[in-house]
């Protein structure tokens, strides 16, 4: 190797003596502290203004080769740098000041981030939820002069909060505070951060639906048809308490109150399931009136309520489920399988039947779509067409099991009553597969009927597959020719709706999919609007329950007796609740997956003339003298001990 000259040795040490001085410990060093540096920067006159922001902050970094330092100001919310000084570390004097021209124009928080999250940890709310977790994090962020202050713990799950980075940690409170007059904007807190409708936002679920002088005299109107004036203590006013006391839980759910909302619905679906099951093996299935109005006044007011109900939904709100029907809609006129191909703001649409999405197609295809989440015409038209689809079915179904008075009776509670409001307010496939319900009790005398309709509701809402073997065999399980025309009817509706499956050209990779996307996505979401979530020592019972839905859903039709209408309606009022009671996710509108069923068990008055309380294989009374393959016409009770 060459050897250095000695005159670049001198050279090479003079040149890296200044760097290894401070190593050796042999140079001084930074004479000033950097405290001693921010004060220095705060008595310069052209900085005054902008460190009087509290959201600004200095920090200094001493240059040895300059011997100087050089103190940035930030403003931390945007992370702009404002200005820069040069200090000169022996005689502390500013020998450079640079102020950024933005320093004139950026908006700059009038409270700092600490305060900010002083003002949120002081509301009483956050203090209550802080005292059931463990030790937390703070943080807060500013845009448009409003603080929104983040609460942070170490666990995991969806239920009483949100998770965050990938479900270690979960959100447990959110606080957004004004930046100038410090008020509390909003405080969500639990379940409040991570699912809007828990939040009380009144109108966002159903609008003019959830206002008292609303759904009020509706309430009242549905409790003064159906009210027993001459017999308070009757199973008839518990019928109607139990089916108006839905509301008591809505108020706790409009206000933000989930636990209690949740808790408060289940006493009215346990008392719906315990009628509805005893009524479909005889006890109390007696029913002696329809309604205290006379037939035209009930008439009259149900036509003026389906008018108020229509009417409102020109104003109401689509939300994610009508819209996923539009977008799955669009994708089968594009061609493209709807199940995995949904957009992010609805990337859950997908958990539904196929017919839920081919009913969207015609009022797609006549209104068009203009590709955002707007006024969404086709939704209002499809909820349109199920309420007066539903309407005229109920009008029918009372008409033919109770006559004139009973048929004015369905449609009136159809009608008023105000679940059938907020479902249609909500634009949900719930008041569909309402009306296919409805459809289906009208029409529950033809096998054929009974076994589409049955597919129909699966290939809507998938719930309805729990009633295939009830009303299969509701003539009996030795009429071969009615279980054939059932099962005709039900493939048939599976044809012309699952076909859909097979748009990518791979039904069988649309079948698993599907599978994916519907029924194993509900049996594995987690919500907090399930008793089993807000009282998670009762989780273990889930699974058991549901096991026992499906079984009894299998046994019971074959060990009935009596088969009528009634019991045909019950019985599936009853199956329909008890899988309510079992399931992840729990929502107002599913009153309405029963409600046909419960109005046809529990309102109309007992007609034996007719197949509502007539056995399925008992001939019609000679009395009733009729055509065949046509139900015997009702006649009303001349005589008023005849009526009650």
């Amino acid at each position: 190797m060459r050897r250095l000259l000695p005159g670049y040795r001198l050279a090479l040490v003079l040149l890296l003596l200044p760097l290894l001085l401070p190593i050796l410990g042999f140079a001084p060093g930074a004479q000033t502290s950097e405290d001693e540096v921010r004060r220095v920067a705060q008595s310069v006159p052209e900085v005054e203004g902008i460190l009087s922001h509290p959201t600004v902050e200095t920090s200094a970094r001493y240059d040895v080769l300059g011997d100087s330092w050089e103190v940035i100001l930030r403003e931390e919310t945007s992370g702009t740098v404002v200005a820069v000084l040069t200090i000169e570390d022996e005689t502390q004097e500013v020998s450079e000041t640079e102020v950024y021209p933005i320093a004139e124009t950026l908006a700059y928080p009038s409270t700092s981030e600490e305060d900010a999250i002083k003002l949120a940890l002081a509301d009483r709310e956050v203090q209550d939820e802080l005292t059931r977790h463990g030790p937390y994090t703070s943080y807060a962020e500013y845009e448009d002069g409003e603080w929104t202050v983040y609460l942070e713990v170490e666990e995991g799950g969806v239920v009483g909060g949100m998770p965050v980075e990938g479900g270690e940690r979960k959100e447990i409170a959110r606080v957004e505070v004004d930046d100038e007059t410090w008020q509390l904007n909003y405080v969500w807190t639990g379940d409040q951060v991570g699912w809007r409708m828990a939040r009380g936002d009144y109108g966002a679920y159903g609008k003019q639906a959830n206002y008292p002088y609303v759904w009020g005299p509706l309430a009242l109107l549905f409790a003064l048809a159906f009210w027993r004036t001459d017999k308070l203590y009757s199973l008839r006013n518990l019928d109607v308490l139990a089916l108006l006391s839905f509301l008591v839980s809505h108020g706790f759910f409009r206000g933000g109150e989930t636990y209690h909302a949740v808790l408060l619905w289940y006493p009215p679906l346990l008392y719906l399931l315990a009628r509805t099951l005893l009524m479909s093996f005889g006890r109390g299935e007696r029913v002696e009136k329809t309604s205290n109005f006379p037939t035209a006044a009930l008439l009259v007011l149900g036509v003026l309520a389906s008018g108020l109900v229509l009417g409102l939904n020109l104003d109401s709100r689509v939300i994610d489920v009508g819209y996923a029907g539009v977008v799955g809609a669009d994708r089968i006129l594009d061609g493209v399988l709807p199940y995995g191909n949904m957009p992010e703001e609805v990337g859950t649409g997908d958990t539904y039947g196929p017919l839920n999405y081919l009913l969207y197609v015609p009022f797609l295809w006549f209104f068009g779509w203009s590709g955002e989440w707007d006024f969404l015409p086709a939704a209002h038209a499809v909820t349109a067409l199920a309420f007066i689809v539903g309407a005229i079915s109920m009008l029918v179904a009372g008409r033919r099991y109770a006559g004139a008075q009973g048929g004015a009776a369905m449609l009136f509670a159809w009608a008023v009553f105000p679940y059938t409001l907020y479902s249609a307010n909500n634009n949900t496939n719930d008041i569909i597969v309402a009306a296919v319900a409805a459809v289906a009790i009208a029409t529950a005398t033809s096998p054929l009927a009974r076994g589409a309709s049955v597919v129909a509701g699966f290939a809507i809402k998938l719930f309805p597959i729990i009633l295939a073997p009830l009303w299969m065999l509701h003539d009996g399980a030795k009429r071969r020719g009615s279980l054939l025309d059932f099962v005709l009817g039900g493939v048939g509706v599976f044809l012309l709706t699952f076909w859909v499956l097979a748009l990518d050209g791979d039904p069988i990779g649309g079948v698993v999919e599907f599978f994916d996307r519907t029924l194993r996505f509900q049996g594995e979401r987690e919500t907090p609007w399930t008793i089993f979530a807000q009282v998670p020592a009762l989780k273990v019972l889930q699974q058991v329950l549901t096991a026992a839905v499906v079984l009894l859903a299998f046994i019971v039709p074959v060990v009935l007796k009596k088969r009528t209408i009634r019991r045909l309606a019950a019985l599936s009022a009853a199956f329909v609740i008890a899988f309510e009671l079992t399931v992840n996710y729990w929502f107002y509108p599913y009153v309405t997956w029963f409600e046909p069923f419960v109005f046809v068990a529990l309102l109309l008055a007992t007609s034996e003339k007719t197949a509502l309380d007539r056995e399925s294989e008992q001939p019609p009374s000679s009395s009733g003298q009729h055509k065949p393959g046509r139900e015997a016409a009702y006649h009303e009770p001349s005589k008023p001990s005849e009526a009650e």
